[in-house]
């Protein structure tokens, strides 16, 4: 009994321990922004935080499409949800060795499910930008055609294609124009390439400094790259296609042949049953 009660004290310190040691490193991090925010300017934050190839939390949050406010409640449900399941080992009566997998599992769910849901929700912000980019990109064309300069054309395109084009981008539109006539145009094509993640952002960042230093028209290099994303959206689309019929053909073998096979069999079994009764 006594070894018992030893045990799950034990346990139950080392739980509390984890849950301390998390709760003091997110103080000391909130300690630290607090402090940076006092004691620097958000413009000079903006031109520090470029100067290092460095992504700060701010960034992964802006990735993510999460506020603080929201990657903090994963947090704290992640710990709740940790804490609940490691109190089963004072619930159940479980083996030394289940009791410290079931301790080990809590913990990583803790400490592991903020950061994987802030990569998921990378993914899928990158996702949602990528989809709505062609359009973007074909509506700039059609006022810098029209005459229109490129910050013109933004800031139309922001206001009037809410209906179209997801938030994600459009906020990116936003913050880049912004950058792009506050700061160094450098400084924006890198905040605009880190802040998405993209790789078809980072391509079109490429291309619009080239256009910069050669004096190649903005809007050339739009219809080469909406081209050349409708062509990948195409190859997708033909990919997806090829891979349904194996879907299908498999498919039918896991569900449908059986059921056909089970049609035939069983009729003919119930007979052969029905003539050796007689």
């Amino acid at each position: 009994m006594t070894e018992t009660l030893a045990q799950y004290g034990a346990l139950l310190s080392f739980v509390l321990f984890i849950v301390l040691l998390m709760f003091f490193v997110l103080h000391q991090y909130r300690h630290k922004k607090w402090l940076q925010k006092v004691f620097l300017q958000e413009d000079a934050s903006i031109l520090q935080e470029e100067r290092s190839d460095k992504i700060n939390f701010e960034t992964k949050l802006i990735q993510a499409g999460l506020t603080k406010k929201e990657f903090f409640q994963i947090v704290a449900l992640s710990i709740f949800t940790g804490v609940s399941i490691a109190s089963l080992v004072f619930i159940l009566h479980l083996s030394p060795v289940v009791k410290a997998l079931l301790v080990f599992f809590a913990l990583s769910i803790a400490v592991a499910t903020p950061f994987i849901y802030l990569d998921e929700q990378k993914k899928a912000r990158i996702k949602r930008i990528e989809r709505d980019l062609a359009i973007f990109i074909d509506l700039l064309i059609i006022i810098l055609e029209g005459g229109g300069g490129l910050h013109n054309a933004i800031d139309q395109v922001t206001e009037d294609a809410k209906d179209i084009i997801g938030k994600d981008l459009l906020e990116e539109s936003k913050r880049f124009k912004y950058e792009f006539i506050t700061y160094d145009s450098e400084l924006a094509y890198n905040n605009l390439v880190k802040r998405t993640g993209s790789e078809a952002i980072a391509t079109i960042v490429g291309f619009m400094r080239l256009s910069q230093e050669t004096g190649i028209g903005v809007k050339s290099v739009f219809e080469n790259q909406s081209n050349e994303i409708k062509e990948a959206d195409l190859l997708n689309l033909e990919k997806k296609a090829a891979m349904m019929n194996v879907s299908l053909t498999f498919t039918m073998f896991l569900f449908i042949l059986p059921a056909i096979i089970a049609m035939i069999v069983f009729p003919i079994s119930a007979g052969a049953i029905l003539n050796l009764k007689f």
